[in-house]
């Protein structure tokens, strides 16, 4: 080290430097050391350096990382600055140099440092070193992101790295320095290839899961491929699936990987070779067995030579299989459901032909073994499913014998909430999925959310209702007499923040569903209606109607709005009372003016919410109604979770 000042270099040992023990780290003491060395070599780039500033801008420069690293190099400013002891050894002039120098040090810093020091400062505090960036990276994640995944926290590190080193990284220097900048060149060749950042990520941190290890290899090697049967999903859902199949099951973390692993050779530039040297000739061997040797024989014979070989296959290699064509086969069971038509035309040979081939791979995978172990019963139900599917006599026959068509649409509901459970298991929502029903009386809205309600909580879904504010006990005991000298603009703005906090607090929950009667959409009919009618200012209106349209947005996924001709909302409701009396609120005349509200409206809530339905009930009774509701919020939140897998694994 330089000559410093004695008492300056004495001071700051034993003052300054051990504040630095409160840092983590990637920004303790070793780091310090690291950039004060840097500083003075740099120093000699630049005229008339005062070597005591380089030191004290040094020293200073990360102390207030453990406070508040977004902001740190602003308080680290306000240290120095507050420290009266260092008016004994810089005048005015230099300690605001000092300071600035601190403040302009950080690489994500909009603004270029405002003198020489800045300059130094900044060019020292950048790493050269890859390892220590990775392994920083990957501590900050576990201390301040501890819920993402292995994947997800590589990711986050790679676009780290990338932003801020990459080829048009924030990442400045304003020094000669040969190994920064070898260091910027080994840094861009690691990006360009992610399998080999990953592996060197893996290897610094000392991380050895060879099932993680497998699902990544494969979500890179399938990266814009889709499922060619369901082009909307990604390809890279089947193997993952295969995956959890065999972790289901009990599998060893090998087999596992293997099932993550087992169609990148068909399907990818990787071979085997590539799957060997990175996972080990057991793996390697396990995926062979799992693809066709030679793609380039006919179907036939390569279906009859897979289906030999199998046979004589050890127990663990036919788990990769078997898992493999669960998978496929109950997803296309269920796509049949869904639509209710039998379709091979996506596949190279007819039913006929697919079922000869998945018949017979069945039987060569329980050939000398316990048929009856679980996985193997498993693709059996599947193989049923698909090939000789049987229906329920009981539900046909009896149930609804008189209305076929009825059931029909109820198989494919079913089906329908069959695929959202398995991509709950494959990406589960980030918040629960909301559902408002707004819309007039007797069109069905109550009805369809008890039918719905029972539906998902059926299908294995948390599910909750949350009623109508303005009939809950709440709202009649202890908001109404709160609000009741107010104005009715006053009362239903109190009402809409009340529906809002409502339902904040509802998200909070772990219910993966939440069906809201009536909520902010409602609330803002109420408003508009209040506004043509100029009771309600226009000022307050365009405030509260923007406010809330952004809340819609946040907070609730999807919007039902029910709806009739009057005459028809009146015969259902004479139709489903004794009484005869004449209705005071539902009458003509508010109905009419309800449906233009909601028509005005519609392109209010298309901004509201990401999905909705309008649906006019006139001609449609009741169970009809909640099957159109259901079908469609269903094709809504399959793909809400298709996106939020997608999302999850970055793709």
């Amino acid at each position: 080290m330089p000559n410093i000042k004695p008492l300056l270099k004495e001071y700051i040992e034993k003052n300054v430097l051990p504040e630095y023990k409160k840092n983590e780290s990637g920004h303790g003491i070793e780091h310090i050391k690291y950039v004060t060395k840097r500083c003075f070599k740099f120093a000699n780039q630049f005229p008339n350096i005062d070597l005591d500033m380089i030191y004290t801008i040094a020293s200073f420069h990360d102390i207030a990382h453990h406070i508040d690293k977004d902001n740190h190099e602003t308080l680290s400013a306000k240290y120095f600055e507050a420290d009266k002891n260092m008016e004994k050894f810089f005048d005015n002039k230099q300690r605001k140099i000092i300071k600035e120098a601190i403040e302009d040090h950080r690489a994500s810093s909009k603004h270029e440092p405002r003198s020489d020091y800045g300059k130094i400062i900044s060019s020292a505090d950048r790493s050269t070193d890859i390892d220590s960036i990775l392994k920083r990276t990957y501590s900050y994640s576990l201390k301040h992101y501890p819920d993402l995944t292995l994947y997800q926290s590589i990711e986050r590190s790679y676009k780290h790295i990338q932003n801020k080193y990459g080829t048009d990284g924030y990442a400045k220097h304003y020094c000669k320095d040969e190994e920064y900048e070898q260091f910027r060149k080994d840094v861009e060749s690691l990006l360009k290839d992610k399998w080999l950042f990953i592996k060197r990520h893996l290897e610094i941190n000392k991380i050895s899961d060879i099932k993680e290890m497998a699902k990544i290899f494969a979500i890179l090697a399938h990266k814009g491929q889709v499922r060619k049967s369901e082009p909307d999903k990604p390809m890279i859902m089947h193997p993952i699936s295969v995956g959890m199949i065999l972790e289901e099951y009990g599998c060893e973390d090998s087999v596992i990987a293997a099932g993550y692993l087992h169609d990148v050779v068909e399907d990818t530039k990787y071979t085997i070779d590539d799957i060997e040297k990175d996972f080990g000739k057991e793996i390697a061997e396990l995926v062979m067995s799992a693809s066709e040797s030679d793609k380039s024989l006919p179907w036939e014979e390569r279906k009859k030579e897979t289906i030999e070989k199998t046979k004589t296959l050890p127990l663990k290699k036919k788990f990769v299989i078997c898992a493999d064509k669960i998978n496929n086969l109950e997803d296309l069971g269920n796509k049949f459901a869904k639509s209710g038509k039998r379709d091979f035309s996506n596949f190279n040979r007819g039913e006929e032909q697919q079922k000869w081939y998945y018949t017979n791979i069945y039987k060569s995978l329980i050939y000398g073994e316990d048929k009856s172990l679980p996985i193997f019963i498993r693709l059996k139900n599947a193989l049923d499913f698909v090939f000789s599917p049987k229906e329920n006599s009981y539900l046909k026959d009896t149930i609804f014998n008189d209305n076929k068509k009825y059931y029909e649409k109820l198989k494919r509901l079913h089906a329908q909430k069959i695929e959202l459970q398995r991509l709950k298991k494959l990406a589960p929502l980030s918040k629960p999925y909301c559902i408002e029903f707004s819309g007039t009386p007797r069109t069905g809205k109550t009805t369809t959310i008890n039918n719905l309600y029972d539906f998902f909580k059926k299908g294995g879904f948390k599910t909750t209702i949350i009623e109508e504010f303005t009939t809950s006990k709440y709202y009649k005991e202890v908001f109404k007499p709160k609000f009741n000298d107010v104005t009715s603009t006053e009362s239903n703005m109190a009402i809409i923040e009340e529906v809002t906090k409502e339902l904040e607090d509802a998200i909070k929950s772990d219910k993966e569903i939440i069906i809201i009667d009536r909520s902010i959409n409602d609330r803002q009919i109420w408003n508009y209606r209040r506004f043509i009618k100029k009771q309600m200012p226009k000022k307050l209106y365009c405030e509260a109607r923007e406010k809330y349209k952004l809340k819609s947005k946040e907070l609730i996924d999807f919007l039902v709005i029910t709806y009739a001709d009057p005459i028809a909302s009146l015969k259902r409701d004479y139709n489903s009372s004794l009484a005869l009396e004449e209705r005071h609120f539902l009458n003509i005349d508010n109905l009419n003016e309800y449906n233009n509200s909601l028509n005005d409206l519609k392109g209010l809530f298309e901004e509201s919410v990401n999905d909705s339905l309008f649906l006019d009930t006139t001609k449609l009774d009741m169970n009809e109604v909640a099957i159109k509701v259901a079908s469609n919020i269903m094709v809504a939140m399959r793909e809400k979770y298709i996106n939020s897998f997608k999302e999850y694994y970055k793709i």
